[in-house]
């Protein structure tokens, strides 16, 4: 299940196997290791518990040098899980020592530990280096450090790489690899020089791998489009010899030799088919007349057409017929002279004009004036900026002068308090 991508249900499985605490030391071993390669970098906690019970002495003899090796392999990505750089390196070197074939693996794991410390370049550097020295894994360690640097943006040292591969350069996917780095860059003459160097290196080579025709279409759009006919008719005389009786294809390539070799192409033209033979049995009259030509709506607009009767007059008839609608003079308001030049503000709202005066509101004339509650009309007595001039009398006898006239103010009763009664012993 785990191979097929059901990953949840093989889960499932190794965590029922695992509660049920098998007598098989191997058994759990297996389910362990499993388990832990489906929780990645997820619970991490788990898979630390898991790879101790794995990696015990006693299983040495359960246990093949492959199984062995493999939960090794597996050990040492745990910890960069985990997030024990130093760990990692011990594990590495441990790792080759005793298992000798698993060094590009570590390279890999080592490199990562790079690029993790933000050190792409390094990375890079240790995988070329190793893939010169390793022609087994000569091409994995190489399109390795290529998904380093395009992971941090680095086209130009990618398209170097990717160009230092020998035979492997002309390869279909990474010919496309280049092609597109190559236009993302804005250079289009790599591009096409990446392409014809492919075409000339099959031709040579003669190398089957495969239907090539897809990298002979793409190199022959890419090179029309550029305005090379010639290079784009070298890719179409591959497919010809693929294909030789593709029509389509010769007359794309008479369309490129038409361009820069207008014999050659009078001579391929020949090759063609001639009209009568590609539509011998076409009656050119039963055509033009079938409905087919015709759309519905069409048909179904010559079929609601109703032939006029002989005592009815004819469509034209009718259309002369219709009285002529009288066209009314325009009015003008009584007030209008021509002399003037019109408001250019017309077209505005009233109040968005600029001779608009907004009108008084006297309503709230008074608001604000006098004390706090009191009436309007009170507030003048009591502004003495309004009260009249008065002269200097004599002030007569305050005890005879009258209190004056007021407001009556209630005097508050005055509260006695109650003699508290004394507690009875």
């Amino acid at each position: 299940m785990q191979v097929q991508g059901r990953e949840k249900e093989a889960q499932i499985i190794y965590n029922t196997i695992l509660k049920n605490k098998p007598d098989d030391m191997g058994l759990v071993a297996i389910a362990c290791n499993n388990s832990i390669t489906l929780n990645r970098d997820q619970n991490v906690f788990d898979s630390k518990k898991k790879i101790k019970s794995v990696t015990g002495d006693g299983l040495q003899h359960k246990l093949t040098s492959r199984q062995r090796k493999i939960i090794a392999v597996n050990q040492c990505l745990l910890t960069i899980f985990t997030n024990q750089t130093d760990q990692t390196q011990q594990l590495c070197d441990k790792l080759v020592k005793m298992y000798p074939d698993t060094q590009g693996q570590t390279v890999l794991i080592k490199a990562l530990l790079l690029s993790r410390d933000h050190n792409t370049q390094g990375a890079a550097q240790l995988l070329t280096d190793y893939a010169s020295k390793s022609p087994k894994n000569f091409l994995e360690m190489k399109l390795s450090a290529v998904h380093l640097l395009l992971s941090e943006g680095d086209i130009a040292s990618s398209c170097k790489v990717l160009e230092s591969l020998g035979n492997d350069t002309y390869k279909p996917g990474i010919v496309s690899a280049l092609v597109t780095l190559y236009l993302a860059q804005g250079n289009r003459e790599s591009a096409s020089k990446i392409l014809q160097q492919a075409v000339d290196w099959y031709r040579k080579n003669k190398v089957s791998t495969g239907d090539l025709s897809a990298l002979w279409r793409q190199a022959v759009d890419f090179h029309l489009r550029s305005g090379q006919p010639a290079i784009a008719a070298k890719s179409l005389e591959e497919l010809l010899k693929v294909n030789p009786g593709d029509k389509k294809t010769l007359a794309q390539l008479i369309i490129a030799y038409a361009q820069f070799d207008p014999k050659k192409a009078q001579m391929l033209s020949k090759q063609l088919p001639s009209q009568n033979d590609l539509t011998p049995t076409a009656d050119v009259d039963a055509l033009e007349t079938s409905n087919w030509m015709m759309g519905t709506k069409v048909i179904k607009k010559a079929t609601n057409k109703v032939e006029p009767s002989p005592g009815t007059p004819g469509g034209n008839e009718l259309i002369q017929k219709k009285k002529k609608r009288k066209k009314h003079p325009k009015r003008l308001p009584k007030n209008f002279d021509p002399n003037s030049d019109p408001d250019p503000e017309r077209w505005l709202p009233r109040h968005e004009r600029s001779t608009f005066r907004k009108k008084k509101d006297r309503r709230n004339k008074d608001v604000g004036k006098g004390t706090q509650g009191a009436a309007v009309g009170a507030s003048d007595q009591y502004d003495m900026s309004k009260m009249p001039p008065q002269q200097n009398k004599p002030s007569p006898n305050p005890q005879n002068s009258p209190a004056p006239e007021g407001p009556r103010q209630q005097q508050r009763k005055v509260q006695h308090k109650k003699k508290k009664k004394g507690s009875k012993w």
